[in-house]
């Protein structure tokens, strides 16, 4: 047996109904009140949104980095059969990366809590946008439910926020 194992480990399967986590604390925001039409109208799935306390941003799930913007403020992670958006302030991708700092690569696994990308919320605050952390089920409809588990208040990075049900 070798020393060292140089194999990708795989995340643990997908065990439903699934539950996600927030990927940072903050005050939680239900999706019909979320400031931008395309996530509060469910156009990219259904979403909760979080007012950050802080930019630590972190995997809400065990899964594999499917999509890394070059912006560096939206990460996709593919859990199995869902697909979930951890996106970085709303129409922060004008700011061209200004502010945000990407923590994981493409194809890369992660496990529940581990940092995905870090924001600045000072510069996008001051720069004029939104800092509210959107994470969305973008394959919602593949799914027999996708629903929060929260209605409002504050919740720490971790704390279960979604739950998808087959």
């Amino acid at each position: 047996m070798p020393l060292f194992s140089f194999t990708k480990k795989e995340p643990a399967p997908v065990v439903f109904p699934a539950e996600l986590s927030s990927p940072v604390s903050g005050d939680f925001i239900p999706m019909s009140a979320l400031k931008d039409e395309a996530f509060s109208g469910g156009a990219l799935g259904q979403c909760i949104g979080i007012k950050p306390e802080d930019g630590n941003i972190v995997a809400p799930i065990d899964g594999i980095v499917s999509e890394v913007t070059e912006t560096a403020h939206a990460v996709v992670i593919k859990a199995g059969e869902i697909e979930i958006l951890v996106h970085a302030g709303i129409h922060t991708v004008n700011m061209k990366g200004e502010g945000f700092k990407n923590r994981v690569k493409l194809d890369q696994v992660v496990r529940r809590g581990e940092p995905l990308l870090t924001m600045d919320l000072w510069k996008v605050r001051n720069s004029g946008y939104d800092d509210t952390v959107i994470m969305a089920v973008s394959n919602s409809k593949d799914f027999a439910k996708v629903e929060a588990l929260v209605k409002g208040g504050k919740v720490k990075a971790g704390d279960g926020v979604l739950k998808v049900s087959k």
